[in-house]
């Protein structure tokens, strides 16, 4: 099959709720899309969620990594282009590509997933469907895998809070794009107002599910950036962990 053939290609007219203060798409929101988009390309191939349940398994997002270019407003037009890339013994690797009506690049993405059991959440192989897999040979948005994230230094921590209904997903765990949101929520409304997100990558490490509270630390890394992570209260689980690097807004960008 043409490389060309297995790439799926979306497009979206951002409605207000993908949008911030300043009408630019946020983080959850985009890791929203590209999830919808992965999830559709993989049920035209043969392997998406009900395909999945049939055999009593189910997908996980194990990490992501985004870098932005250029932010999509309220009301541009966003394409999405994702792809397969090789997957290994137990992990399949997922390549994220945005652009906007003039074909101008926004943003790179890179994910790593992993197959589950519903009984025992043990992983799975990727043998049984390696090679129906919609792999785009030569094509890469980010060469590197997803990587595990250094601890932070000195992390700081928050006061406690409860997982809500609203954060549970129809799995009745909660939903992936909340521990970022969660994260994201700690950051000062002044920083927020000056500066924007220029690279995240995510580590999903476990799942809080409804009655569970959380604490998230936040530190600095080598580079200066930020490490935070989510915390399971009771434990100190860690669910998550996410390392943000922010640039200074400017009109252009």
């Amino acid at each position: 099959m043409d490389a060309a053939e297995n790439i799926l290609i979306e497009e979206y007219i951002l409605p207000t709720y993908h949008v911030d203060f300043d009408r630019k798409i946020t983080a959850p929101s985009l890791l929203l899309l590209l999830q919808e988009a992965a999830w559709k390309h993989a049920n035209q191939h043969g392997f998406g969620y009900s395909h999945l349940q049939e055999k009593g398994l189910f997908w996980v997002l194990a990490k992501v990594k985004l870098v932005m270019y250029r932010y999509p407003h309220w009301r541009d037009t966003l394409r999405i282009e994702t792809w397969g890339k090789l997957p290994e013994l137990l992990t399949a690797f997922r390549d994220f590509e945005g652009f906007d009506q003039q074909g101008e690049k926004l943003f790179a993405a890179t994910s790593a997933w992993h197959i589950l059991s519903i009984s025992g959440n043990r992983p799975q192989s990727m043998e049984f469907f390696k090679n129906t897999f919609p792999i785009a040979e030569g094509r890469q948005a980010i060469e590197e895998k997803p990587a595990k994230i250094p601890a932070a230094r000195n992390p700081q921590q928050t006061s406690p809070a409860a997982v809500l209904p609203s954060d549970i997903d129809m799995n009745l765990h909660v939903n992936n794009t909340r521990y970022v949101q969660w994260i994201l929520d700690r950051f000062d409304f002044g920083f927020l107002q000056q500066y924007q997100l220029k690279e995240m990558e995510v580590n999903f490490l476990s799942q809080a599910k409804m009655g569970d509270r959380y604490i998230i630390t936040t530190g600095t890394s080598s580079g200066g950036e930020f490490i935070s992570s989510v915390l399971r209260e009771d434990d100190h689980k860690e669910l998550a962990r996410v390392r943000t690097l922010w640039e200074k807004k400017t009109d252009e960008v």
